[in-house]
């Protein structure tokens, strides 16, 4: 499966509410890298109907945690991760989510600021396996998209899901010579 058969997955009867995230949102926003697996943001409380959906289809669950539960498929083929979230932050996100054709298919995207926000709450927690990866897109969204980071908006955005030292490093790097 890739990521129109997913998203058709998730919205055969009855649908299971989900935002897309991870590279291909990052594609969205602007900035094009590899990316090999599907990442939703989806509710937990919605957890067990997409454990037998996606184990229907042919998933395996391999890995699953309180925040998310990841699936393969074996092969070459991609893998779905679930972040999941619980219903009122769900609900939250998906009024600004922008609905973004794939193919034959179209899914909610999470906005700009929300992927901003994913990304620097991941940065604050410092995982090795992630930072490189997680700042090189906050500093190529921020870039592809001219985000002020003087505006109080962002500022506060840095302050309140990253931290000042992530705030500093991001104006420094995007300072206009």
């Amino acid at each position: 499966m890739k990521l129109p058969e997913f998203i058709h997955l998730a919205q055969e009867a009855p649908a299971l509410g989900f935002l897309l995230i991870g590279g291909y949102a990052v594609g969205v926003h602007g900035y094009t890298r590899p990316t090999f697996d599907v990442d939703f943001l989806a509710r937990r409380s919605e957890l067990t109907q997409w454990k037998r959906r996606l184990t229907g289809a042919g998933l395996s669950l391999f890995a699953e945690r309180t925040a998310f539960a990841q699936f393969s498929q074996g092969g070459q083929s991609d893998g779905l991760d679930l972040m999941l979230v619980d219903d009122p932050t769900f609900e939250r996100m998906l009024p600004s989510a922008v609905t973004t054709p794939f193919d034959d298919a179209s899914a909610p995207v999470v906005s700009l600021d929300q992927l901003l926000m994913l990304k620097l709450h991941v940065l604050r927690q410092a995982l090795p396996h992630r930072t490189g990866k997680d700042a090189e897109d906050v500093e190529m969204l921020l870039r592809r998209n001219k985000v002020p980071l003087e505006n109080d908006h962002y500022r506060t955005l840095f302050l309140t899901y990253g931290n000042q030292l992530l705030y500093e490093t991001f104006r420094r790097l995007l300072r206009r010579e």
